[in-house]
C-alpha cells in the first residue's frame, strides 16, 4: 500500500494519484426517472476481490474521495462512486447551484439502489458488495441497508448524518419553521440567504482536520461550478430530520442483518455522536470506531489519523 502524506500533498496527487485513477476510471449516468441522470463512476481494479459503493455525503461529489478511491483501489477493491442527485454531475431540481435541494430524501435511496442493480451488480457479477458512506450519505446507506438487508455485504458508515447538529436550536423547532418557511415553491429556497461561492479558502471553519487536503479539494471546487454546492434548500432540511429520525428508530434499525462498521469523529459538531451511539446500539453487528479530537470528515485527516482509519476499515472488510 503506498500512502499519500502531508508532505507534497498536491504534487502526489496530481502526478501520481490523479493518472492512476484516470487509466482505471471511465464515467456514465443512471436513470432511475427519465430526464433524471444520475452520474457515476466506475474504477477498475486488477483481480479484484470485492466492490466498494461510495455515497457522499452533502455537497460533495465522489471527486472528493480519489485519495480513499486509490486506498480501495490498492487494497483490491473495485469501486463505483455515485454524485447524488442535487449534487456535482447529477440531475438537479433547482437552478442555483449553490443550493441541494431534493424533494423526498428516500430518492437518494432509491437512486442508489437502482444503480447497484442495473450498474453495479452486473459489473460485479459474483464479487461481494461493500458499501461506504460518509455522513448525508451514511444516512442514506443506514436506509439503504434497513430497507434492502441483502444488497450489501458490508457496510462503513464514517461520521453518518444519523442526527443533525443545529447548535442550541432544538431540532423539532428547526423543523417547524423550515414547515412554516418551506411551502410551495419556496421549498426550493435555501435555509439561510447565500453571498456566493467563497473564493478564499477557510480551513480553520471547515469540515476537515488535514489542512493539505482541504486546500487540494478547494482548488478543484473553485475550477468546477458543479462542486461549488454548499447550502441546503428548505425541502432537504425538513426530509433530512424526518430521514434521521427514521433510520435511528428501533423497527428499522433491527432490520439491518450485514456486519456495520461506523466511524465516529471525536469533534464532530457537524452530525449528533449521540445519535451514532443509539443507531451503534441498536444494530446487532455494529462496530463503533471512535477516533477522537477529530473534525467530521475523517477521510481528510493527517496520515497519523488517516492510515489507521483506512487500515481499520480494510481489516473489517476482510
Amino acid at each position: 500500500m503506498r500512502w499519500i502524506t502531508e508532505e507534497n500533498y498536491e504534487e502526489v496527487m496530481q502526478t501520481v494519484v490523479e493518472p492512476f485513477l484516470a487509466e482505471r476510471r471511465t464515467e456514465g449516468y443512471d436513470e432511475r426517472v427519465p430526464g433524471q441522470p444520475v452520474y457515476y463512476e466506475h474504477f477498475t481494479a486488477d483481480a479484484p476481490k470485492g466492490v466498494i459503493v461510495i455515497s457522499h455525503g452533502f455537497t460533495e461529489s465522489v471527486k472528493k474521495f480519489y485519495e480513499g478511491i486509490y486506498y480501495m483501489l490498492q487494497a483490491g477493491y473495485e469501486v463505483f462512486g455515485i454524485d447524488h442527485r442535487g449534487h456535482g454531475r447529477s440531475f438537479r431540481h433547482n437552478q442555483d447551484l449553490l443550493v441541494v435541494h431534493v424533494e423526498h430524501f428516500k430518492d437518494y435511496v432509491l437512486d442508489l439502489k437502482h444503480l447497484v442493480d442495473t450498474v453495479v451488480k452486473p459489473a460485479a457479477q459474483d464479487l461481494p458488495l461493500y458499501l461506504y458512506c460518509h455522513s448525508m450519505g451514511g444516512c442514506v446507506g443506514a436506509w439503504t441497508i434497513e430497507e434492502y438487508p441483502e444488497l450489501f455485504n458490508k457496510a462503513v458508515l464514517s461520521s453518518p448524518m444519523l442526527g443533525l447538529g443545529f447548535g442550541k436550536i432544538p431540532t423539532p423547532v428547526v423543523y417547524a419553521v423550515a414547515s412554516l418557511k418551506g411551502m410551495g415553491a419556496k421549498k426550493v429556497l435555501p435555509m439561510s440567504p447565500q453571498q456566493g461561492f467563497a473564493k478564499e479558502p477557510d480551513f480553520e471553519n471547515s469540515c476537515d482536520s488535514s489542512e493539505c487536503r482541504y486546500l487540494y479539494y478547494h482548488k478543484k471546487r473553485l475550477a468546477d461550478e458543479l462542486l461549488q454546492t454548499q447550502a441546503p434548500s428548505i425541502n432537504w432540511g425538513k426530509e433530512s430530520v424526518k430521514a434521521t429520525k427514521r433510520v435511528t428508530s428501533k423497527h428499522w434499525t433491527g432490520r439491518i442483518s450485514i456486519p456495520v462498521l461506523l466511524c465516529q469523529a471525536g469533534a464532530d459538531t457537524v452530525v449528533k455522536n449521540e445519535s451514532e451511539d443509539l443507531f451503534a446500539s441498536r444494530v446487532p453487528q455494529c462496530e463503533l470506531y471512535k477516533v477522537p479530537g477529530m473534525k467530521h470528515e475523517l477521510y481528510m485527516t493527517d496520515s497519523e489519523v488517516l492510515i489507521p482509519y483506512w487500515e481499520k476499515i480494510f481489516k473489517f472488510l476482510g
